[in-house]
């Protein structure tokens, strides 16, 4: 459990969820709400949160380091970024770890409780016949379609879906783009391509 947790974020209603959250599983004791990295003087004085939840808009020059040194942030503090837009690799690097706003609430639990960053926040990683089904997925072909390009039977397609879901904890295909491109399975260009 947790002291003492920051959550920087500008939508009062994502606040408001992720504290609900986080008091109903007992995750931790405190919480500060903020809107921005200013509002820190006034949360903490001389605690330190063990958790910082905070939105990469959020950040000045999105320049983790810097916030850190200046609010004198420890290492062991667990900075977990929270997404809903895309940001480049080098964003998404700083964190601990990442919560996409459609993640499920027993994978943003997870996310929470673990103190380290898993491999690109999911665990196990897809295989590349996975990888092929989520690259045709992401291009809006259906399971019929995607069986037929690949020839398999639209079943195997079924259960590749389930088990990328599974590895990835990620149910929307929006969401399953974030993950496709902060993994290398695709690009901007190629996601653009499918507009």
């Amino acid at each position: 459990m947790y002291k003492y947790v920051a959550i920087i974020e500008k939508s009062q209603i994502i606040k408001e969820g992720l504290t609900y959250l986080l008091k109903s599983h007992n995750v931790c004791e405190q919480i500060a709400k903020l809107e921005s990295i200013d509002d820190w003087h006034f949360a903490f004085k001389d605690e330190k949160p063990e958790l910082i939840i905070i939105n990469p808009d959020r950040l000045k020059d999105n320049d983790l380091d810097k916030v850190k040194s200046k609010f004198e942030i420890s290492d062991k503090t667990q900075i977990i970024g929270l997404i809903y837009q895309y940001f480049g690799r080098e964003v998404y690097a700083m964190f601990n770890n990442i919560i996409y706003i459609t993640d499920p609430e027993n994978v943003i639990l997870n996310k929470i409780r673990n103190k380290q960053k898993k491999e690109q926040d999911t665990g196990e990683k897809l295989t590349d016949r996975e990888k092929d089904v989520l690259k045709l997925l992401l291009k809006g072909m259906s399971n019929k379609e995607v069986a037929d390009k690949l020839v398999i039977s639209p079943h195997t397609v079924i259960t590749h879906r389930k088990n990328i879901i599974e590895k990835t904890g990620i149910r929307s295909l929006s969401g399953l783009a974030v993950y496709a491109i902060l993994n290398n399975i695709t690009d901007m260009d190629e996601i653009n391509e499918l507009q």
